[in-house]
């Protein structure tokens, strides 16, 4: 039986107004842990809510969403079962009706979250998912929004208001398409929601339809990543793709590329709140996490104390390495020297700390897809950094990371595909980079190998390293010259190897 399945197992479940979501997790650290499996249920449990009841239809689909999503969940036996329900149950009169006739058939308690927990949830998903610092974080949903104003990862002020997906629709949009008025109507009562004096250039954004949003952005942009979490969107980006969606249509807008028919008529309004939103706060772009408020809830079930990770990217790294059976810990003699190398050439490559941290990052996942196909590892090791749930990195640096890892044991580098991402010089960043976790993964060739330390030493137009070992290194030093050579055309230098026992 693998280490995996003694992993304990959390079960969210989000009652929300559009749609009731499954997230089950599978934990890896106590900083880290893997999705297994998700549902959704478009249950619209909010719609038709204008007299402050649940519709008898939006009960029965409610219902039967609880009843897949439980049987789901509990085919993991998990540790635990987490329901909870936002704004269409906190402002339903009916709702401990429907909570109860819930639980009678899925002996499932559902907890209504105050709005100021909802938001807690969602800043801690959103913060242990990216690298913001002071920002601030909109979650949108079907029933409610939130701006949340965050200093120094620390959530200070909260503003949750019923201007979801499904409410804004219902209660602004009466035309098809929305006519200016209702449109500028929307505008006002987001402008009119947010205090003054919230501002911040850059937003971080969660909630399916923001996530739609990015889909429809990237589509459009040609974007080489497919991946939505990290992905940003620029002011303009956004607005027009508003403006595009507000002027057409239901009909027309089933045909753009990328919105999901689900949220054909939704979609709209979404948009509008956001990029008035956007407007409100100074904000010139949008950082889509694709982690929210059922990632939150998931995290504080696992962590118990302090939810906020201090270091967002090393613990990402590590629960990349452990769900893909990569041992961390046994990689820091190559990890030490790679920095060894980088710093003692940092002279000729002038690459500075943000280079140094991707270049330890990709050592410590160096090997990451032997266990897939050994043969093929090193685009196995591209494809895991690519599709897999590290956080905290943009897309340029996933791109660069992932380039790093897979060429780290071959000679060329070809990034052309993510071009769009790059930078300038950015092949050769990857190319030097590579180098270095050449050399140190090649002067720990074997398994248990008697290496000790790697030395590396800069004079003249002369780089030595100095292989120091218990016992012969044959085989580290035959591995090594392949990569010396692969060091002298990076650096321009010539490289002499040492072997000391």
């Amino acid at each position: 039986m693998c280490a995996a399945s003694h992993r304990p197992v959390h079960a969210v479940i989000d009652v929300g107004s559009k749609s009731v979501r499954l997230l089950v997790a599978r934990q890896l650290s106590s900083a880290a842990f893997e999705v297994v499996d998700e549902e959704r249920f478009d249950a619209r449990l909010g719609e038709g809510q204008s007299d402050g009841a649940l519709t008898p239809a939006a009960i029965e689909r409610g219902l039967r969403a609880m009843r897949v999503v439980s049987q789901v969940a509990r085919s993991y036996e998990p540790a635990a079962i987490v329901a909870v329900g936002t704004e269409a149950l906190r402002q339903a009169r009916n709702a401990e009706s429907f909570i109860e006739r819930a639980f009678i058939e899925t002996s499932i308690r559902i907890r209504v979250l105050e709005a100021h927990e909802e938001a807690a949830a969602s800043f801690v998903g959103v913060a242990n998912g990216t690298g913001l610092d002071s920002a601030t974080v909109v979650d949108i949903g079907g029933g409610s929004l939130e701006v949340m104003q965050v200093e120094a990862r620390r959530l200070e002020r909260v503003y949750s208001v019923p201007l979801g997906a499904i409410y804004a629709t219902e209660k602004f949009f009466r035309s098809d398409p929305p006519s200016g008025r209702e449109v500028r109507e929307l505008r006002h009562a987001v402008r009119a929601s947010i205090e003054n004096g919230v501002t911040s250039p850059t937003l971080y954004g969660s909630g399916g339809a923001i996530r739609s949003l990015a889909r429809m952005v990237r589509i459009r942009r040609e974007h080489p990543l497919r991946r939505l979490h990290g992905f940003v969107i620029e002011r303009r980006e956004l607005s027009r793709l508003a403006r595009d969606l507000y002027d057409a249509s239901a009909s027309k807008r089933r045909t753009m590329r990328g919105l999901n028919p689900e949220r054909v008529a939704t979609l709209p309004a979404a948009a509008v709140v956001i990029d008035e939103v956007m407007d409100v706060v100074g904000a010139t772009e949008l950082n889509v996490s694709g982690q929210g408020m059922r990632e939150g809830l998931v995290w504080q079930e696992m962590r118990g104390g302090p939810d906020i990770l201090p270091d967002v990217r090393t613990s990402s790294i590590a629960g990349l390495a452990a769900a893909n059976g990569v041992d961390i810990l046994a990689a820091e003699p190559r990890v030490d020297a790679a920095r060894r190398l980088f710093e003692e050439t940092q002279p000729l490559h002038r690459y500075g700390p943000a280079d140094l941290d991707l270049l330890l990052h990709a050592t410590r996942l160096a090997g990451i897809g032997v266990h897939i196909d050994y043969y093929n590892s090193d685009r196995h090791a591209e494809y895991l950094v690519h599709s897999g749930d590290l956080h905290g990195f943009t897309h340029r640096e996933i791109v660069l990371l992932a380039g790093i890892v897979r060429w780290a044991m071959v000679e060329n580098a070809d990034l052309k595909a993510y071009k769009p991402l790059l930078e300038r010089g950015d092949r050769d960043r990857v190319r030097t980079l590579a180098a270095f976790l050449g050399v140190a993964r090649a002067a720990w060739r074997r398994k248990d190998a008697p290496v000790t330390r790697l030395d590396a030493t800069l004079a003249d137009d002369r780089l030595q390293l100095t292989v120091h070992a218990s016992e012969p290194i044959d085989a580290e030093l035959y591995a090594l010259e392949y990569h010396a050579a692969r060091l002298e055309d990076a650096l321009g230098i010539n490289v002499t190897l040492v072997g000391q026992t």
